[in-house]
């Protein structure tokens, strides 16, 4: 029996797509490519692994914790092996040990319920050891020359990316990061799914103060709601307002449409809509236009070009 509610598919993608959001920029493309790869795949190995395992029972908040902390370190660590000029033959089976470390110290974390500060600590101090010890091992087999292994084992991105962090927090002004804070909010809100497509369109700079508000727990009793409510209001002025639909103009480009058309081959379109489309779009003399918004006779509209535009495609 799977975990109820976890989609670790979807998580794993999602994980990997809020990486992205915040790659170093000095890597090169296919570089990229790889720290994002590996953070996908490792989470997904990790969270169908806890999805199916009936000797733990974790909960899906639970496995997504766990996942979580091996799509960090997968991320953190891929890009310290690449900085420090680690031979790419030997990355896979490093990063492999630590994902596999990170998996066991979470889960023994989780069940003795740990809490989330002493967990973090426990978790980096078993990374840290497994990455050095790693290093050693290859500088021992002449994998590794001496001054290799010193610049490998010094790099340290997720102090690097605090730094940052930090900085960029302080670079920015107090509205500014009012306004951030109060998007988190919303953010935390939508599906997992979806953080990682919104962070992308941000800078990287104010992706990783995004993140970083995602993941504080107590964010909202930190600031005054009233403030945030003036943020966000602020934020939704500047929005572009949507386009009106021009009713007149949708329903003529509509009927031009139908009259094209053969009808069977409109029933065959709509035969498994919804009783109220089914009779507008199959019926000419169906005038009653509102039931329905113009932004929805917008979409109808566009729907049924579509589905005609494909079928003379393919005819």
């Amino acid at each position: 029996m799977t975990t109820e509610g976890f989609n670790f598919k979807e998580f794993a993608a999602d994980l990997a797509q809020q990486a992205k959001a915040v790659l170093p920029e000095n890597l090169s493309s296919q570089e990229k490519k790889y720290v994002v790869n590996i953070v996908n795949n490792f989470c997904y190995l990790a969270g169908e692994a806890l999805a199916n395992d009936k000797t733990i029972n974790f909960d899906a908040n639970q496995a997504s914790i766990v996942t979580q902390f091996i799509g960090e370190w997968a991320f953190h660590k891929s890009v310290d092996l690449i900085r420090g000029k680690v031979d790419p033959q030997f990355r896979d089976s490093i990063l492999q040990k630590i994902a596999f470390t990170v998996f066991e110290i979470a889960k023994q974390a989780l069940l003795k319920k740990l809490p989330q500060d002493q967990m973090i600590n426990i978790v980096e101090h078993h990374v840290k050891k497994v990455y050095d010890g790693a290093l050693s091992e290859l500088m021992k087999k002449g994998a590794l020359s001496n001054d290799q292994y010193k610049v490998a084992v010094k790099q340290s991105n997720i102090d690097d990316m605090a730094k940052q962090e930090n900085e960029a927090i302080a670079k920015t002004s107090d509205t500014k990061i009012l306004k951030l804070a109060a998007f988190a909010m919303l953010l935390k809100q939508m599906p997992n799914e979806k953080i990682g497509t919104i962070l992308n369109k941000f800078s990287s700079s104010d992706a990783q103060v995004l993140i970083q508000y995602i993941q504080m727990d107590d964010l909202e009793s930190k600031i005054d709601s009233s403030i945030i409510l003036k943020c966000l209001q602020e934020i939704k002025s500047t929005m572009p307002e949507p386009k009106k639909v021009n009713v007149n103009k949708t329903i003529s480009k509509f009927s031009k449409l139908m009259s094209m058309t053969d009808m069977k081959i409109l029933e065959k379109f709509v035969s498994d809509e919804r009783k109220l489309v089914k009779e507008f779009i199959l019926n000419s003399e169906y005038t009653d236009n509102t039931r329905f918004s113009p932004r929805l006779l917008q979409q109808i509209t566009k729907y049924m070009e579509e589905k005609i535009h494909d079928y003379k495609k393919e005819a």
